[in-house]
């Protein structure tokens, strides 16, 4: 079993060199690179080529920014091994060999479907991330992050089961993205796909699970930048741009897991039924959510990019 790392970029390679140095020399030379370049102006392919110098990679040039939901449809429809590992240009992964950890949790369970550096073992209705924790006050989530105690709780064993991930890592059996043909498309560029990404691969009929593997998100080295603000901001035009396109997308998600959310994910793998705290959890109903229900989301037959304000 083998593995294809897929890293999306966008200009920022002066920033995002430690972030890729990590991965190169923690990343075993069994796992495939997958670089898949949005239009950046700076010289990746070069860095790439000369410098870090992966023994397998696949660079992937497009001419403008396809946008995140896109690209990682790009990743899947491009992968030729058994597992996709997606993750972002601004991670740092500090467990030398940590793909090959991961690749045997796979082996050993033929059920799982997805892995995660982060996520939480509950989602609610709007994406909330939802998780018993060991003290009062604690924000929901695991991770092995090295400032994990501000994001969430400290994940102390080697992996635990879960619902959804946050998208800055996911790895996925190419088994299981195909009963689906890869990502739901109809999420407009960024926000929520990571949501949903966990929710499909528990609604196929696999399970998930976070793995302990210390890392570092330094999180947003895109979108928080100007000219990405500005891009997004012509597609849609309107400033507000991005918050648009995160209230669009949790809309859509909102509607198509309706009848399944709130989900939690037990240690044992059950799903939780009942009334815990605020939540009326509806235990197993994921698994048996028809497929149709995803087509009949819009009775007027729109799309993700005819919800709200189009393309331009």
């Amino acid at each position: 079993m083998k593995m294809t790392l897929a890293i999306p970029v966008l200009n920022q390679l002066h920033d995002v060199k430690g972030a890729l140095g990590t991965f190169r020399y923690n990343t075993s030379e069994d796992t495939e690179w997958m670089i898949i370049d949005n239009g950046s102006t700076d010289p990746y392919e070069d860095f790439l080529r000369h410098y870090l110098k992966p023994k397998k990679m696949n660079y992937i040039r497009n001419d403008e920014n396809i946008g995140l939901v896109k690209t990682m449809q790009q990743a899947y429809e491009n992968c030729e091994t058994e597992l996709l590992a997606l993750t972002h240009s601004d991670v740092f992964v500090y467990e030398k060999d940590w793909d090959q950890r991961v690749i045997r949790y796979f082996k050993e369970m033929p059920g799982l479907g997805a892995a995660g550096f982060f996520g939480s073992q509950g989602c609610g209705p709007l994406g909330e991330r939802i998780q018993d924790v060991p003290h009062p006050g604690q924000m929901a989530g695991y991770s092995n992050m090295i400032e994990a105690s501000i994001h969430g709780v400290k994940l102390e064993k080697e992996w635990i089961p879960c619902s959804i991930f946050d998208g800055f890592m996911m790895i996925f059996r190419m088994d299981m993205l195909r009963k689906g043909g890869g990502f739901e498309q109809r999420y407009q560029f960024h926000h929520i796909y990571d949501r949903d990404a966990g929710l499909e691969s528990i609604r196929r009929g696999y399970k998930n699970i976070i793995v302990n593997v210390p890392c570092h998100h330094w999180g947003g080295v895109t979108a928080n930048r100007a000219d990405y603000q500005k891009w997004i901001q012509g597609k849609f035009g309107r400033e507000d741009a991005d918050k648009f396109t995160h209230d669009e997308n949790s809309k859509l998600f909102a509607e198509k897991f309706k009848d399944v959310l709130p989900l939690y994910v037990e240690n044992d793998f059950s799903f939780r039924s009942g009334t815990h705290g605020q939540w009326e959890f509806k235990g197993d109903k994921i698994v048996h959510m028809d497929d149709q229900d995803e087509h009949d989301l819009h009775t007027d037959g729109s799309t993700a990019t005819e919800l709200g304000t189009k393309e331009t």
